[in-house]
């Protein structure tokens, strides 16, 4: 039943427009500041934090089509705007998009559709956000600026993209009644830097709701081979599914190889150096499949409303705990049962030539939460971004009892060389390791990791030498050959691996051929 709309315009608008028939309360409380803005001195500003999945746009598009001027919206990323574009037009709604690189046709008819009055909503990014864009806005008249994934002020503003340190002038520049600041998840912090930033010392409210998301299970797998690891989780986990790494060459070659060990065409990779095209056309593939796996940066993920993604697996770790909240809730918006696995090494993720003191310890409680052990993960996530879990654990790998307490492959190295001391030199330590095809496998023996690729078994024993576990002897006649290295307490000492706690007692791309 669609509501009355005078006496509920906003829920009149959600069911007629966007065919959504109920809006929760925070929404409701959210889109109301907007509309009121107009009657506090000064205006209002507000820092929305709102879980993954809740209808953040809700927020500002409803309002935008009761209030007298534009609304303008911030997105991080193209593909967010193109997203959010594509949505509206959906629905029957015009929006005038604003980006670089436009013709002087594609602009004027965008500005066209603001000054009639067509397009009641304006998407763009903060780089578009000057010269004539913002003399034209100014001319225009806003009422309303919305910051989406305003937690990027913090983590891309202070390192590699400055326009973002800008959206405060030009809040002050525009000076609308109302500035919103949208984000999932943030920890005090960088609620902090975004507030410095865009507010800039004007009052400020914060609308926070609960950032758990129960129907998400959180685990960590241990792994001397990543890649191994990554392909075994990507043979039994759910899918839709999305692998999240660092960088544009590493997703695309991770992609090149994934799609050898599983023999499948029905994985892509994403990232921001492809062309609007190729974009598109993944864009399309992946909101579609059933059974697909996307391998992307984080190009790909913030706002992109795709629900049904069952599994997120981080092959490479964010810079923070807010970051990898934040691409991790891109799994289960349906509401369904839904995981996020975060891949972790024992030596953990390398630091930055260039990182600051701020990333690095935000980095650091990232490698907390992955190293700790016998701790609810949910109960870890939420104390990081200072908040409490208000109810029992309802999933993680601790509480579930599923934990890797051990690191794969660790032991069947470990053994093997201390049944070999000084016999064998890296070479014939894989081969052995790998075994003969048929034979059985023993422990301290040969074909103990018989199950693992050689070329994987290559790479765990490169770990495991940096983890202090193996070593090559330096003196003559052994020169060359492998040994057990430091004591198992001092080898974990080393890699900054906690020992294993006493038993937890809690209850409960490829391109398709054109």
């Amino acid at each position: 039943m669609i509501p009355d709309q005078d006496l509920d315009p906003l829920g009149y608008l959600a069911a007629s427009r966007f065919g959504v028939d109920y809006l929760y309360p925070l929404q409701r409380f959210v889109a109301a500041n907007v509309l009121d803005a107009g009657s506090y001195e000064g205006g209002f500003r507000q820092l929305a934090l709102l879980p993954t999945g809740f209808g953040k746009s809700l927020c500002f598009q409803l309002p935008a089509l009761l209030l007298p001027r534009p609304t303008v919206a911030v997105y991080p990323l193209l593909a967010l705007m193109e997203d959010q574009r594509r949505r509206l037009e959906e629905v029957g709604l015009a929006s005038a998009v604003f980006r670089g690189g436009m013709e002087e046709g594609e602009r004027r008819r965008a500005e066209k559709a603001v000054e009639s009055g067509e397009a009641k909503l304006v998407v763009t990014n903060p780089e578009s956000l000057k010269g004539r864009l913002l003399d034209f806005l100014k001319s225009q008249g806003i009422s309303h600026l919305a910051i989406d994934e305003a937690h990027c002020v913090s983590e891309w503003g202070e390192s590699f993209r400055p326009s973002y340190l800008e959206l405060g002038p030009v809040a002050e520049a525009l000076a609308p009644p109302a500035l919103s600041a949208f984000t999932a998840t943030a920890s005090p912090r960088v609620l902090e830097s975004v507030a410095k930033h865009l507010f800039r010392g004007s009052p400020w409210s914060l609308v926070q709701g609960d950032p758990d998301r129960p129907n998400i299970s959180y685990s960590v797998a241990r792994s001397l081979s990543r890649e191994r690891a990554l392909e075994g989780l990507l043979r039994r986990e759910g899918r839709p599914a999305i692998v999240f790494a660092s960088s544009r060459d590493g997703v695309q070659i991770l992609a090149e190889r994934l799609q050898a060990r599983l023999a499948t065409t029905e994985l892509r990779f994403y990232h921001a150096g492809l062309t609007r095209e190729e974009k598109t056309r993944i864009e399309s593939w992946f909101m579609e499949s059933l059974t697909g796996v996307l391998v992307t940066t984080c190009a790909y993920g913030m706002g992109i409303n795709k629900k049904n993604i069952r599994t997120v697996i981080h092959y490479e770790s964010p810079p923070s705990i807010e970051a990898y909240l934040q691409e991790s809730g891109r799994a289960g918006r349906d509401g369904r049962p839904s995981r996020a696995i975060l891949l972790a090494t024992p030596l953990g993720p390398r630091a930055r030539e260039d990182e600051g003191e701020v990333a690095r310890a935000r980095r650091e409680a990232l490698e907390a939460y992955a190293s700790t052990r016998g701790r609810c993960r949910r109960e870890a996530l939420l104390s990081m971004l200072g908040a409490e879990l208000s109810a029992p654990c309802t999933g993680c790998d601790v509480c579930e009892g599923r934990e890797d307490l051990v690191v794969e492959g660790e032991a069947e190295i470990s053994a093997f060389l201390a049944a070999n001391p000084r016999r064998f030199d890296e070479g014939e330590a894989r081969r052995l390791l790998a075994g003969r095809p048929g034979e059985p496998p023993k422990a301290g023996a040969s074909g103990s990791l018989a199950h693992w690729r050689e070329e994987d078994i290559r790479v765990a024993l490169g770990l495991a030498r940096g983890m202090g576990i193996v070593r090559e002897a330096a003196a003559w006649p052994w020169k060359g050959r492998l040994q057990p290295g430091l004591s198992k307490a001092r080898a974990r000492e080393k890699a900054a691996i906690p020992p294993p706690p006493a038993p937890h007692r809690r209850a409960s791309w490829l391109f398709p051929a054109s």
